[in-house]
């Protein structure tokens, strides 16, 4: 007896019998609840139930405080408090996660969209401050795309820049520029704590997309924000900030 078409034809059954156990989508079907006037009027009462209970919870969440500023942190140019702290906070970061640490921390003003307020910090506050997701960025930048950074600073009036940089601008063009006290070097290569915003060449930054490597954290600078906070408030510091002469504009 020939066993072969048997065999095939069981195969075959076990076949077709695996397949009529796959489940596939067929339809979707929902409806559209309309968040209007009439809403208010005649709410939809699973809806209601439904944004009530994510409102209390992100309500408690944002409303919780997680720290104290001693001063009113504002932004603007050429410096300003807030400037000077976020981007401090970002050389910083890059000191921790860098095996060399971070040459200069650079940020644009409007990175920034509303003043850190004197008092109880919030973490809605921050997600106030810091409302984009933009992730800090780690750039390997040659002295002389550096120099053309501090020319658009220049250009601009001025942005976020950390403490160890003293830049002079007279007639929107740079008088001097140090890092760490000395004049950049053109052929060094700098470690830079940015935003890929800013990497991308946005703000007058158009030098930063020629760094050599660039390594996107994924870290937000708002979550980063908020881990200082936090870690300064459980150390027992208030946040300050203080306008130290990083960049002047000579009249």
């Amino acid at each position: 007896m020939n066993r072969q078409p048997i065999i095939l034809a069981l195969a075959a059954i076990l076949l077709i019998s695996c397949r009529s156990h796959q489940y596939r989508i067929s339809s979707i079907n929902g409806t559209v609840v309309e968040m209007s006037s009439r809403f208010d009027a005649n709410p939809n009462k699973k809806m209601e139930a439904l944004v009530r209970n994510y409102k209390t919870e992100l309500d408690r969440e944002m409303n919780e405080v997680i720290g104290t500023s001693s001063q009113l942190l504002d932004y603007g140019r050429p410096e300003s408090l807030l400037t000077n702290f976020t981007s401090d906070v970002m050389k910083i970061y890059g000191d921790e996660h860098l095996s060399g640490g971070a040459d200069v921390a650079i940020m644009n003003v409007n990175g920034h969209r509303a003043n850190m307020p004197k008092g109880k910090i919030t973490v809605g506050d921050l997600y106030e401050i810091y409302s984009f997701d933009n992730a800090i960025t780690f750039l390997e930048l040659k002295g002389t795309d550096l120099k053309k950074i501090f020319d658009s600073y220049a250009w601009i009036g001025g942005a976020g820049i950390s403490s160890n940089v003293r830049l002079a601008i007279k007639d929107r063009k740079v008088q001097s520029v140090t890092v760490d006290g000395k004049p950049i070097d053109e052929d060094k290569v700098y470690t830079v704590s940015t935003l890929d915003y800013l990497a991308d060449g946005n703000n007058d930054m158009d030098a930063l997309r020629n760094a050599l490597k660039t390594t996107n954290t994924g870290i937000t600078l708002r979550d980063v924000m908020i881990d200082y906070v936090k870690e300064q408030t459980r150390q027992g510091n208030e946040i300050t900030s203080r306008l130290d002469g990083r960049i002047t504009v000579i009249e």
